[in-house]
């Protein structure tokens, strides 16, 4: 039976959007007995030497969809390139997903379609299927997906890895989702160019895919981890979990130079934009040695890649400054359990101008730890 798309959840029933579900999939060829039993089976080949890799994530509506820039199909992809990021930064393949709905019962039939549609499109561009799900009521949209993968257990990245005088490399551009972000809730003009950029970072918020498989195969990296939360929280991340600081330089955090007029006129410098996390990015940690093999795998790969700092034998993170001053940097990402900002929202608030930096470190200090760095 066929159910107009104005329909709501609350008219139809738990058993029948289900069903509306079901029939919004392709069924994928290695899924063995179909969906709609009580365990899904899945056909895979795991070797001796490979490693199952596993993440859940949750997401909501998106700002692209509540902007009203793009339908219900982004918040799909989001939910699944959210969670399918963390297998392709710890060097894994994708594999198979699984979901869980939770829906208010206001819901119409055609916003759970389009939601649907964008994750099966999401999966079948990362090569992996959806295997199973559950939906249930809730007071909001909520999407959860845990994502499945495998790799070579020698590829597998970790945050722990990090090396003194490691190169510490960002893909692609910052900035790009919270330029967008602060485009239309200023209701700044643009020209269309730059409004062709800012929206598809809003919509389009994927992990460098092609790019990150690539340098999990060359076991050229010693850390990684996604730039979900900004920079500032993924770089202390990896200084945590290895145990070690870093020096980044303000002046090479990579933003789009397509959009340097846009940047120019807010006036806002490198690391806030790098704070928003968006833009879906990884950072790693390389070897001096390997930077060349990397740069030409990004290359090869289509991808851009920078160099904006390297890990040093002390448990400090620190910035140099675009004014040239070296100062720590502080430790603001997104935190969903905390106020920001006098209580708005993370995003909201860096709408703002944010105080990026603590209290100044002095520059023999930092040219000391610098100049005692392996460089291996």
């Amino acid at each position: 039976m066929e159910y107009d798309d104005n329909s709501t959840i609350k008219d139809i029933g738990e058993r029948n959007i289900k069903k509306v579900i079901l029939s919004s999939l392709t069924l994928p060829e290695n899924l063995i007995d179909g969906f709609g039993h009580d365990s899904s089976f899945l056909d895979i080949d795991i070797k001796p030497e490979e490693l199952l890799f596993m993440n859940t994530d949750s997401s909501g509506l998106n700002i692209a969809y509540k902007l009203g820039i793009a339908n219900a199909e982004c918040i799909g992809d989001l939910g699944v390139s959210h969670a399918i990021s963390d297998i392709i930064a710890s060097g894994g393949e994708p594999m198979a997903i699984s979901i869980a709905l939770l829906l208010p019962p206001d819901t119409t039939v055609g916003f759970v379609k389009g939601v649907m549609k964008g994750i099966d499109k999401s999966v079948s561009k990362y090569g992996a299927v959806l295997a199973g799900g559950d939906t249930k009521r809730n007071s909001k949209f909520s999407l959860i997906v845990t994502a499945t993968g495998k790799g070579i257990a020698e590829n597998r990245l970790t945050r722990s890895g990090a090396k003194e005088g490691d190169l510490l490399v960002v893909t692609g551009t910052l900035g790009d989702m919270l330029l967008g972000t602060l485009k239309y809730r200023k209701n700044i003009t643009v020209t269309d160019e730059e409004k062709a950029i800012l929206d598809n970072a809003l919509i389009n918020q994927n992990p460098p895919f092609k790019l990150g498989r690539a340098i999990a195969e060359s076991q050229l990296a010693n850390a990684c981890t996604d730039i979900s939360d900004g920079l500032s929280g993924a770089l202390f991340n990896i200084c945590s979990a290895s145990e070690c600081g870093a020096v980044i330089t303000e002046d090479s955090i990579p933003i789009n130079d397509d959009l340097s007029r846009f940047v120019d006129s807010l006036k806002l410098r490198p690391m806030q934009l790098s704070l928003a996390g968006g833009d879906w990015q990884f950072l790693y940690s390389i070897p001096k040695s390997n930077f060349d093999k990397i740069s030409e795998i990004a290359r090869d790969c289509g991808g851009k890649i920078s160099v904006v700092g390297q890990i040093i034998n002390s448990k400090v993170q620190v910035a140099k400054t675009l004014e040239g001053t070296y100062k720590h940097i502080k430790l603001l990402e997104n935190d969903s359990f905390k106020n920001h900002a006098g209580g708005k929202s993370y995003f909201k608030g860096l709408c703002e101008l944010q105080d990026c930096f603590g209290e100044e470190v002095p520059k023999i200090q930092l040219e000391e730890l610098l100049s005692k760095c392996k460089g291996n």
